[in-house]
């Protein structure tokens, strides 16, 4: 296969998946010429392959014009794999190295369109607790991870996201506006975590950070939740660092680094 170019040895799905890679990989809309470029493919040929990958929703067509981000449908595949994952034994024994540190219950989450799915939790040992199976899903705007997640979403993607999400307010202090949740979800890009701050259950609050891939990008997202008067925000940033390694870990174990 050496000297050969990717148009002379690629298949029609191996194309696909390249340019899928590169879409994913890419921390912004990727556009065509860099596509043509990078995959050695004549453009008629890429934009059959284009065409066909939005038709399934798998990339999406940003807001610039020959431009593409990730899809949907794309974010749901990865959402199920993900989740096949969550219950991998190590991953657990990480969550229960964190609950002993901090004796509060901690999840591993994703995000599916307008929700957070939990794919592993270790329960806390206090009774006094918000008690959720695995599986369960919440709205992603007032909950930390969901606002991490979507927080790292391209722009566009982000504003379909609130676009078609009812932003319900639970308590007075969810954050139910588009304007206010992208100054929130600037915060948290800053800050490199996000916290709930009673948003969806009233004496709840929560922090999270990123579990990312090889190339940076948060692919699920890991919290900690507590009843607001053992958490505050002060606390909680105190188990950062172990959140950070925490991630890391999991990353490793589902072999993303």
């Amino acid at each position: 296969m050496v000297g050969q170019t990717y148009g002379e040895r690629g298949s029609a799905l191996s194309k696909a998946v390249d340019v899928l890679r590169l879409v994913v990989e890419s921390e912004r809309a990727v556009g065509l010429a860099e596509l043509a470029e990078q995959l050695e493919l004549p453009r008629p040929t890429l934009h059959r392959v284009l065409q066909q990958l939005v038709e399934e929703q798998l990339i999406l067509r940003a807001a610039q014009k020959d431009r593409y981000v990730v899809g949907p449908k794309l974010t749901q595949l990865s959402c199920n794999a993900l989740r096949s994952l969550g219950a991998y034994p190590p991953v657990r024994a990480i969550l229960s190295e964190l609950v002993s540190e901090t004796q509060e219950t901690c999840n591993v989450g994703v995000l599916d369109q307008d929700e957070v799915v939990y794919i592993e939790r270790v329960e806390g040992i206090s009774p006094l607790r918000l008690q959720l199976q695995v599986g369960s899903r919440v709205p992603f705007h007032c909950t930390a991870i969901g606002k991490l997640l979507a927080a790292e979403q391209h722009k566009n993607v982000r504003t379909r996201l609130l676009k078609a999400t009812d932003l319900e307010r639970f308590t007075e202090h969810t954050l139910a506006d588009e304007t206010a949740l992208e100054e929130e979800f600037s915060k948290i890009r800053s800050e490199g975590y996000s916290f709930n701050n009673e948003e969806f259950v009233e004496g709840l609050s929560a922090i999270a950070v990123a579990i990312n891939d090889g190339t940076g990008r948060p692919v699920a997202a890991l919290s900690i939740h507590a009843l607001h008067i053992r958490m505050p925000r002060e606390k909680a940033i105190g188990y950062l660092t172990s959140m950070r390694d925490k991630a890391d870990r999991i990353a490793g174990a589902w072999s993303l680094r």
